[in-house]
């Protein structure tokens, strides 16, 4: 279960006593933020706390929290530590959205990795849109500029790394702008391995210690990147895309459609599957929502309530469906009663 603070929400934004010292200059290696979500400011409310608790975080742009839920209070827990210039941050969020990236002078060219344990990190760029789910590693470059949001209670593991180290371990020198990998791949395994020990390490480790953790951090990120980049013909990944996606499209009203099941169906693994979809302008699962919108789009035309709509295409809840309607179409689902169809 996600960690939540362990003290009851007064109404009022809570700040904790000032952590110790961290191993170098950084932001605290502590922050725990509430803020409540009846508060008429509570935009500004958020984004003060995040300065205050955080630091300056130049990466991480326009904090904005959900505006369908004014009840109770948004929470936020991290616990950061540093292994060198690398940061390796424990966090739990509420629903919270944001921009990263785009501002490579200012943000010193980082690169952002989302281990996710529960909940759900959808990120997107002008071409593309992913939606990460538990136990998916998911690797931005942020010279390119991103939205993202959490789109449900979420705990995660993050780390903040320099981009220009990282290239140099990579043979190519080419640092895709998104890379989606299950955590279960050897070299993920290998890499997060290293990671909890480097973490648990960093009190103990002297400064050449710390660096040679950060320098093997580095590399063995680049072998994920590496082995996950698809080195197949572009035809071949063009026709699994084609494959996959006619799949989708006779399989939507499948309560169960998912990547393995789709990947199981055209006899390829769920890792080439991904690495196929990389090629493409959104995520498997990412075809399967925007087609099911449509399709429910459609149906609210010409009968059905938003909720049984909303049930049909197999959507979480009233809530989540109208929240992804309105982010893809612009403005929020009508029943069929509320809908003047032209003829």
């Amino acid at each position: 279960m996600p960690v939540r603070p362990d003290e009851p929400g007064t109404g009022h934004p809570r700040t904790l006593p000032a952590p110790g010292p961290t191993p170098t200059d950084g932001p605290p290696a502590r922050a725990e933020i509430e803020v409540p979500l009846h508060h008429p400011h509570r935009q500004d409310l958020l984004r003060r706390e995040w300065r205050q608790q955080m630091g300056h975080l130049p990466h991480v742009r326009n904090l904005t929290l959900p505006h369908t839920n004014a009840h109770g209070l948004y929470r936020s827990r991290v616990q950061r530590r540093l292994v060198d210039d690398v940061g390796v941050s424990d966090q739990y969020t509420d629903e919270l959205a944001g921009s990263s990236g785009g501002h490579e002078s200012t943000v010193g060219a980082q690169v952002l990795v989302h281990l996710i344990g529960q909940g759900a990190l959808r990120v997107a760029d002008a071409s593309r849109q992913a939606d990460i789910g538990p136990g998916m590693l998911c690797i931005r470059d942020l010279r390119t500029p991103w939205d993202f949001a959490f789109t449900e209670p979420t705990t995660c593991r993050t780390l903040s790394l320099p981009r220009a180290a990282l290239v140099e371990h990579i043979r190519t020198r080419t640092l895709p702008a998104l890379t989606v990998v299950p955590r279960t791949a050897p070299a993920a395994r290998l890499l997060l391995a290293h990671v909890d020990l480097a973490r648990d390490l960093t009190t103990q480790l002297n400064g050449a210690g710390a660096t040679a953790a950060r320098d093997a951090m580095l590399m063995l990120l680049a072998g994920v990147i590496t082995s996950e980049t698809p080195h197949d013909e572009p035809q071949l990944a063009e026709s699994l895309v084609a494959a996959a996606t006619r799949y989708a499209d006779t399989h939507l009203h499948d309560r169960d459609l998912s990547p393995a099941v789709i990947a199981r169906a055209l006899c390829v693994s769920v890792r080439t599957l991904h690495r196929a979809f990389a090629t493409a302008d959104e995520s498997a699962m990412a075809y399967v929502r925007r087609r099911r919108l449509e399709k429910a789009h459609i149906d609210l035309t010409h009968a059905g309530t938003v909720a049984e709509v909303a049930a049909r295409w197999h959507f979480a809840d009233t809530s989540h469906f109208r929240r992804a309607y309105k982010a893809h179409f612009g403005h929020p689902p009508r029943g069929h009663d509320r809908v003047a169809v032209s003829s």
